[in-house]
């Protein structure tokens, strides 16, 4: 009844590791899309931030290609009862847990210098602004795009180019019908600093990566107990195993007894001698 008992837990445990590993292919397309959506917003935006900032959504598109690797090692593992393969599932989902921690730490931890690294790109990128044809590139898509002007506002075109560019403007956007003369207040510089919404951005894309890395890592988390479960499951279901075996052997073993050859009695004939002489016919 015992052994009955260990083989229902053991299909148990592997029917809920597979099902996880299932949910581990829905996550792995999350991590994947939430990298790839952080990673193009911070490309648009690459001119004002710092290579390092590409580091935790970079991070976060290789563990979700990793994860399918993991997933499928755990299915097979789980079916063909392999508890190395099991195993390795288990360090293998630990080490990519490690790895989601760390860009959520390291998401968390780049909001710090944000604001100043920002100042200072923007500010830069502005005193270059008709002469580089990259930073007015960049400084135009950048106003367009977030609907901002200057650093904190116009006023800051004023002191760097004594007027106000294009891009600060709702007529320079191909939704709003305005032109270069026109006074109307629609048509008016944005009065938001870029500072402003472009921070907003930044630490918003850092709040994803960080709560959606600590979420699937809580589900993983999960998974590694399943699999330490089933490695101890199946540990002790072959364990179970080998010692059925070893008891019906050794009963085969015990049970035989060769026939006329342990009583010395009944295993030669016994030849009866009578006193009386043998009379010839």
């Amino acid at each position: 009844m015992a052994a009955t008992h260990l083989d229902v837990g053991l299909r148990c445990i592997k029917y809920l590791l597979c099902a996880v590993n299932s949910l581990f292919v829905l996550t792995g397309i999350m991590i994947i899309s939430v990298g790839t959506t952080i990673y193009a917003v911070y490309e648009d935006f690459s001119h004002f931030l710092d290579p390092s900032y590409f580091s935790p959504a970079t991070v976060l598109v290789v563990v979700g290609m990793l994860v399918f690797v993991i997933a499928f090692l755990g299915c097979c593992g789980a079916l063909k009862e392999s508890t190395c393969m099991v195993l390795v599932f288990a360090v293998s989902l630990s080490v990519v847990l490690v790895l989601e921690l760390a860009a959520a730490i390291s998401a968390y931890a780049l909001q710090d210098g944000i604001q100043n690294l920002l100042a200072e790109k923007i500010n830069s990128t502005m005193h270059k602004y008709g002469k580089n044809t990259e930073a007015t590139d960049a400084i135009n898509f950048l106003q367009s795009r977030l609907y901002c002007c200057g650093y904190n506002g116009s006023e800051d075109w004023l002191d760097i180019t004594k007027e106000i560019p294009q891009s600060c403007r709702p007529w320079s956007n191909e939704n709003v019908t305005c032109s270069p003369n026109n006074d109307d207040i629609s048509c008016a510089p944005y009065e938001t600093g870029c500072i402003k919404h472009l921070s907003v951005i930044i630490h918003r894309s850092a709040l994803y990566i960080g709560t959606g890395a600590v979420a699937i890592a809580l589900i993983q988390l999960t998974g590694i107990m399943f699999a330490c479960m089933l490695g101890r499951a199946i540990r002790r279901q072959k364990t179970e195993r080998e010692r059925r075996r070893w008891e019906l052997r050794e009963s085969l073993v015990n049970g035989y007894q060769p026939l006329g050859k342990s009583d010395p009695f009944t295993t030669f004939p016994v030849v009866y001698m009578s006193s009386e002489p043998l009379k010839n016919p």
